[in-house]
């Protein structure tokens, strides 16, 4: 039965192994020292002071937002300039606008003048044809109304035939005080005058002596004025043409 190998002559063995892989040319750390790197050269320091990365980007950007702040700083907005061109135009327009004269006289259908005449007069002629025709037609409803409806356009002061048919109306209507406040307006012809008085006269022997302007008393409640719905028989006014 052989004797078996001790443990100091396999020490031996393993460290001489171990120095002569540390000796050999093909170890790793030879190559890392004798020979060239695998990894791609760095590129040279920079001969200034040295700066943080972080630094020099906040410093460009700051550099740049100046830039862009002088620039707008610079340069008017395009909406404020056209709103300034559209005032100065507006304000010229003004200045520059005719006067209007208010006296200025304007005539209807200006190039037939007299065309418009007589069309204006014979509307006039019609109206108060239409106001005489009610105030003599036995048959018309609410009578002397329809005069003074017919005669709504006219001024008394004006005009003395409608003049003349809207005091008639107001005495046959009963209110005799207001009847007499437009005669006195009245431009009437010599003619016409005792027609009108005729009317004053009827009017007042209806009326309740209440009624009566001259005889009221102050204070007094006015009487109901007495209608006469008769048709007018009498003459007519004189005929004014324009």
């Amino acid at each position: 039965m052989g004797r078996p190998l001790g443990v100091a002559p396999l020490l031996a063995i393993s460290l001489t192994l171990s120095l002569g892989l540390a000796a050999s040319p093909w170890s790793p750390s030879a190559s890392a020292a004798d020979g060239p790197s695998d990894a791609p050269d760095k590129p040279p320091a920079a001969s200034g002071p040295h700066q943080p990365p972080g630094k020099v980007a906040s410093r460009t950007k700051s550099h740049r937002t100046k830039g862009k702040r002088a620039a707008v700083r610079g340069t008017k907005p395009t909406g404020s300039r056209s709103r300034s061109a559209h005032t100065a135009r507006s304000k010229m327009a003004h200045a520059e606008a005719p006067t209007i004269n208010d006296n200025i006289e304007i005539t209807p259908f200006p190039s037939h003048a007299a065309a418009a005449r007589k069309a204006l007069a014979q509307n006039r002629r019609e109206q108060l044809d239409d106001a005489e025709k009610a105030a003599r037609d036995p048959r018309q409803d609410d009578r002397w109304q329809t005069v003074l409806f017919h005669l709504r356009g006219f001024d008394s002061r004006g005009d003395a035939e409608a003049c003349f048919w809207r005091v008639i109306a107001y005495y046959r209507l009963g209110e005799i005080g207001r009847a007499r406040k437009i005669r006195q307006s009245c431009d009437l012809s010599a003619k016409d005058e005792p027609l009108v008085e005729q009317e004053d006269v009827l009017s007042a022997s209806l009326q309740p002596a209440a009624a009566l302007p001259e005889l009221a008393a102050t204070g007094d409640r006015p009487a109901a004025p007495v209608p006469n719905p008769a048709g007018y028989d009498g003459a007519g006014p004189t005929r004014l043409e324009p």
